[in-house]
């Protein structure tokens, strides 16, 4: 859950104004180059249990339940292959929430901006356009900035809240589908017959099965509502944050529908693409991705809620 108190404490950043070395939010791995990672010891700790809740609920719920359950024909192999993709594209957009930028505003001179509602930030020196906030974790400036969500060791904001909402999805699904083989595996499936009663999982799954239970149904619950707040954000025009400051703004009739909310927040994606897979694989669609063509004279959309305002960005 989102707590009030710990989402202002991050977003209040002090007076005094520092210098910004993005460079600190950010790994070299080989191969693959310099990526987005929040150098947080607190954020990496809970980032690592969910990782941790991860590799414990897939591969005891395969090797206790499925792969058993499978060589004794118990179940058939769309149940088999649906828990393994549920589960891949859990882990796909937990990375895709974690190593994303969630909206840096490139650097540039203060006249490089022509517009009069972008405002100086008092910390990093940065302009910034309205809906921006400075994160004490993230140490940078945030487009559209949502929260600060220690899960993922990350903030949520306008280039990665799509795969944000996608995990409370997926992790969502990846419980229920869980839990609904917990059940089925105490009191339908038969005694397995093809497994190794000699191996130590074997030996102690029903404790196994015990902390599944009870991690796979708090998972839920969990999961559920901070989708379930997260929608109605969403339907609202308006973050986290912005809801914290003026909660009484939104009433039923703000809201807006709801396809053309997530087609904003998702992008125009590809038609003949499954939604799922594609917005998991890429972001190159993405509507919110405004500086990602950074500063160098391209005609740049600055989104602002539901408004596209174009601006040219010339020095």
């Amino acid at each position: 859950m989102i707590n009030v108190q710990n989402v202002m404490e991050v977003v209040n950043s002090p007076v005094s104004p520092d210098i910004v070395d993005y460079n600190q939010n950010s790994i070299n791995i080989p191969l693959l180059g310099r990526i987005h990672f929040v150098q947080d010891s607190e954020g990496r700790f809970f980032a690592s249990c969910v990782l941790a809740y991860w590799i414990y609920g897939t591969f005891s719920t395969l090797f206790i339940i499925l792969i058993p359950a499978y060589n004794d024909n118990t179940i058939s192999w769309p149940v088999y292959y649906g828990f393994l993709l549920v589960s891949a594209l859990c882990l796909m957009s937990f990375l895709r929430s974690s190593l994303t930028n969630p909206g840096r505003i490139p650097t540039y001179s203060e006249t490089a901006s022509d517009s009069s509602e972008w405002s100086k930030c008092r910390t990093c020196g940065h302009m910034r356009p309205p809906r921006s906030h400075h994160c004490r974790r993230c140490r940078q400036c945030v487009m559209r900035m949502d929260h600060h969500c220690p899960w993922i060791n990350n903030c949520v904001g306008e280039n990665n809240h799509f795969a944000f909402m996608q995990l409370l999805a997926y992790a969502f699904l990846l419980s229920l589908f869980a839990f609904v083989l917990v059940m089925l595996h105490f009191w339908v499936f038969p005694k397995c017959v093809s497994c190794n009663r000699e191996a130590l999982y074997i030996k102690h799954s029903i404790w196994a099965m015990y902390l599944l239970f009870l991690l796979s149904i708090n998972m839920m619950f969990m999961m559920m509502s901070q989708f379930t707040q997260q929608h109605f954000n969403i339907l609202a025009g308006r973050t986290t944050l912005e809801l914290m400051i003026s909660p009484s703004d939104v009433t039923p009739k703000h809201l807006q529908k709801c396809y053309s909310s997530y087609r904003e927040l998702c992008g125009q994606g590809r038609k003949h693409q499954s939604s799922a897979i594609s917005l998991a694989m890429t972001a190159s669609h993405h509507v919110y991705s405004g500086f990602r063509t950074q500063l160098y004279g391209h005609r740049t959309p600055i989104v602002l809620g539901s408004q596209v305002m174009v601006n040219q960005l010339n020095s």
